[in-house]
């Protein structure tokens, strides 16, 4: 459980295979204690301040999903999903995003979804089309899950897994499953990262 207060998260360290500068697949099971939070809270991120900055993967205050990276390590281009989830707080939900980074007609796409199982996913709301194909910029960030690492943003939440892939329906990277922590008073974790 990460009660929403700053420097509750789950942390790994920058990697080569975190790296990702391509298409990108971000995926997050938990159950939030408001999925219309009053404030912004985090999934997953690995963007730390200006010249750090790679992706970040959030909910609104209204409820609807947000991707977001930077081409430059400092400003940040935005999707958001133009339907929000619907869920009773308090119950799990997979959401995930991917980034088509070049979707062969000048631009980019932005696909949102969710899951029960994370297994077989519905589109979120529709697709997100930008203008210009993008890039990811490469970071020596950590990848924080449950807060930015700029240390906003916390998440309350009963948190389950995450999951970060190199390409859509890729190579998966990252696979962070808190079923392995049997110990509440745990300070460290096992992730299978690639």
């Amino acid at each position: 459980y990460l009660p929403g207060v700053v420097g509750n998260n789950f942390q790994v360290p920058d990697s080569d295979a975190l790296d990702i500068t391509g298409d990108i697949d971000v995926r997050a099971w938990c159950a939030l204690d408001d999925w219309t939070p009053a404030a912004e809270q985090t999934f997953l991120s690995k963007r730390a301040g200006a010249g750090a900055r790679s992706y970040n993967f959030n909910i609104l205050t209204d409820g609807t999903i947000r991707f977001f990276w930077s081409t430059d390590g400092t400003n940040d281009v935005t999707a958001v999903s133009t339907v929000a989830p619907t869920i009773t707080d308090g119950q799990p939900l997979w959401v995930r995003a991917t980034l088509d980074v070049d979707n062969g007609a000048g631009g980019y796409d932005v696909n949102f979804y969710t899951s029960t199982d994370g297994t077989t996913w519905t589109q979120l709301g529709a697709t997100v089309t930008g203008a210009g194909t993008t890039s990811i910029f490469v970071s020596t960030s950590a990848v924080r899950i449950g807060e930015r690492v700029t240390n906003t943003n916390p998440i309350a939440a009963k948190f389950y897994r995450a999951q970060v892939f190199n390409g859509i329906d890729g190579t998966k990277v990252l696979d962070i499953d808190t079923s392995v922590i049997t110990a509440g008073s745990a300070t460290s974790f096992t992730a299978v990262l690639s």
